[in-house]
């Protein structure tokens, strides 16, 4: 990410807002949401049986992806494994199958490595939940997978831990309230909002506040047309007494992508599909079953993605292509169908390949390839 340096503009409104944003603002924030925040799945189970593992799921599952995709994973996770106790218990391609689609799977090993350690560790019949739960931001993130966001969303919500939280909507919340126009995701701001916002969250109920200031991100605070009419913060805010809203922030800093060519094989014999389970040092979706995967090398070969099989690159029927981001990855991908057999393959009838697949790689070369033999 480019280095820049902040302006004098931005230098003097940061330091306002580390003088006059306070508690005051954080209590008016949890106030509001109190009254207005939106009856989310994870919300509704927290006020009614006050596990903190049905917060810490959601704040897993939300990690690089939209409530409006979490929704139907995070009941039919819950359906599978309704507690922590369950979810240790599981099997890892059990819990890869139950958040088959949100990508991102390494969040899930580490969840559910979290659990199983929580339950040799922490495990209570007579503690809520069966667990005696860690209660604090340094508890939290001792726990694999766990970040500063996910340690204070967690500990702030569940244990009334004053730990803020700065996620992409808090950082556009206080680029408008100070006027920064400038890109709300520059690191240097990182440690400047933390600093402003734990200065605000209250004693009493930081869960809210936390949830406040996202919750105004998401639905009020957008970043085009903000409500600001709707902001119970509104007179504390630089850009809107300036009527400078379209301008704070700037665009964020756009993640800089790597180009990658790469096919992908599908094995077919006797009416079945082949699938294959990629490796622990696979560059892209360790672990997960899917298409035997060859990354563009030198010279136009294609190298087998650190799979467990070493079969070398045969030349097949292509189906198409399809294009595909991953991470800081670019994909463009050649689709094969493929006679190649490869070593420990799994085979599936069509019907029942596509619940198998969990990658969204996977899933649209499979649908690729349905398309091309239906044509």
């Amino acid at each position: 990410m480019q280095t820049v340096q902040l302006d004098s503009h931005s230098q003097r409104n940061l330091r306002r807002g580390k003088k006059n944003l306070n508690k005051e603002h954080g209590q008016i924030l949890s106030h509001w949401y109190q009254s207005s925040g939106r009856d989310l799945p994870w919300r509704l189970l927290w006020t009614k049986h006050q596990n903190p593992y049905h917060v810490w799921l959601s704040e897993i599952m939300l990690q690089q992806t939209v409530i409006k995709a979490v929704i139907p994973a995070y009941d039919r996770f819950l359906k599978t494994f309704p507690s922590i106790l369950e979810l240790a218990k599981a099997q890892e391609e059990q819990v890869r199958l139950a958040c088959r689609g949100l990508g991102y799977y390494r969040r899930f090993s580490f969840l559910h490595k979290a659990a199983k350690l929580l339950v040799n560790e922490y495990q209570d019949p007579k503690a809520k939940g069966g667990i005696r739960w860690p209660t604090t931001y340094a508890d939290w993130m001792a726990l694999p997978g766990i970040g500063e966001y996910t340690a204070a969303a967690i500990s702030s919500i569940c244990f009334d831990q004053p730990k803020a939280v700065v996620d992409g909507n808090v950082e556009r919340v206080l680029c408008r309230l100070l006027n920064l126009k400038i890109p709300p995701n520059l690191p240097v701001l990182k440690k400047e909002f933390k600093v402003i916002t734990n200065q605000m969250v209250p004693q009493e109920s930081p869960g809210d506040f936390n949830q406040g200031i996202m919750e105004l991100g998401q639905t009020v605070c957008t970043v085009k047309s903000p409500s600001c009419q709707e902001c119970p913060i509104k007179p504390a805010c630089l850009s809107c007494k300036t009527k400078t809203q379209h301008l704070a922030p700037a665009p964020k800093i756009k993640k800089e992508f790597t180009n990658i060519n790469v096919r992908l094989a599908i094995p077919v014999a006797k009416g079945k599909i082949g699938l294959i389970q990629r490796s622990k040092t696979a560059k892209f979706l360790k672990e997960t079953w899917g298409f035997p995967t060859y990354i563009g090398a030198e010279k136009g070969q294609f190298k087998l993605d650190q799979s467990q099989s070493k079969v070398d690159w045969k030349s097949g029927t292509s189906v198409g292509k399809i294009k595909h981001t991953i991470t800081h990855h670019k994909i463009e991908a050649e689709i094969f169908e493929t006679k190649a057999r490869y070593p420990s393959i799994k085979w599936f009838n069509h019907a029942d390949l596509e619940e198998k697949l969990l990658a969204s790689l996977d899933q649209k070369a499979w649908k690729q390839f349905t398309k091309n033999k239906n044509s």
